[in-house]
């Protein structure tokens, strides 16, 4: 089982998958609320939810790896879009979805898709309203790959992309490459998820017996720990998913964390402290 996770307006989308793909919601509480959706590909016969991101109208953009495609799903829980991925490496070509972001609204909606292996065009920015695609270049080389993207982020005019093989972050602005960050050594332990609190600052978990959730700074010095590897509550065991919820500073600000494989999500602020955790599909507190 794995997962990833995203937010909105209080909010919290948890995605999960064996062979049927869930996607379950709660408030920031851990409070289950009605909606949820499942969904299995028919011609594979199972689905993943890779990546996960929620627009402003409450639209589900899902980064089915296992199924091959990126998927649309209505507030109301009805698919509406797919998108297949492909096999070739070529803009416009998805491959195998591992991550998706969403920013803006109607003719403006920007849909970020990330795919997993080595690949040219691993990262691309899609316009819905023109179905016109962008694909990013890596570290601004036309004839770069992308190393294993497992994570990618929309902020303003940025785009940040989390490669796990190269163990780095690459940041663009306005389409263009703009500069790497690169991540701590924490002996074998792999970059899984990140998410970006307030200022930009990543907030990256790594997988593995080394394994933690670092708070960094935007050249990837480490500002904090938020968890170090292990089973009990307040620490991290194989994780999968992270978002940011800004609050009026660090302590205010939560970062959700899903480990456990997709079995548990628990809650941080940017300074370390623990609010609690919950059971995928069972209430709790944080």
């Amino acid at each position: 089982m794995s997962g990833a996770l995203a937010e909105r307006s209080g909010v919290l989308f948890v995605g999960s998958h064996a062979r049927t793909a869930r996607v379950m919601v709660f408030d920031l509480d851990g409070r289950p609320l009605d909606d949820s959706l499942a969904f299995r590909d028919e011609d594979r016969g199972r689905s993943s939810v890779s990546g996960l991101a929620v627009d402003a109208d409450r639209r589900l953009w899902i980064a089915d790896g296992e199924g091959r495609c990126l998927r649309t799903f209505s507030v109301f829980g009805q698919q509406v879009a797919q998108v297949p991925g492909g096999q070739a490496d070529a803009r416009g070509s998805l491959g195998r979805p591992s991550g998706v972001a969403v920013r803006g609204t109607d003719d403006e909606l920007v849909v970020a898709v990330a795919s997993a292996g080595r690949r040219r065009h691993a990262v691309q920015l899609l316009s819905p309203a023109t179905g016109r695609s962008l694909s990013l270049r890596p570290l601004g080389d036309p004839e770069g790959r992308f190393e294993d993207v497992v994570g990618v982020e929309l902020v303003e005019d940025e785009v940040w992309v989390l490669e796990a093989g190269r163990s780095r972050l690459q940041v663009f602005r306005g389409g263009d490459f703009h500069y790497a960050v690169p991540l701590p050594e924490l002996g074998d332990a792999r970059p899984s998820a990140f998410a970006l609190a307030p200022g930009g600052r990543p907030v990256v978990a790594w997988e593995g017996e080394r394994g933690a959730v670092l708070a960094l700074d935007r050249e990837g010095a480490i500002e904090g720990c938020l968890a170090a590897f292990g089973e009990d509550e307040g620490s991290v065991a194989y994780p999968t998913g992270l978002v940011c919820v800004p609050g009026e500073d660090d302590r205010h600000t939560r970062v959700v964390l899903l480990d456990r494989d997709g079995r548990r999500v628990q809650v941080f602020n940017l300074e370390g402290t623990c609010y609690g955790a919950f059971a995928r599909g069972e209430a709790g507190s944080a």
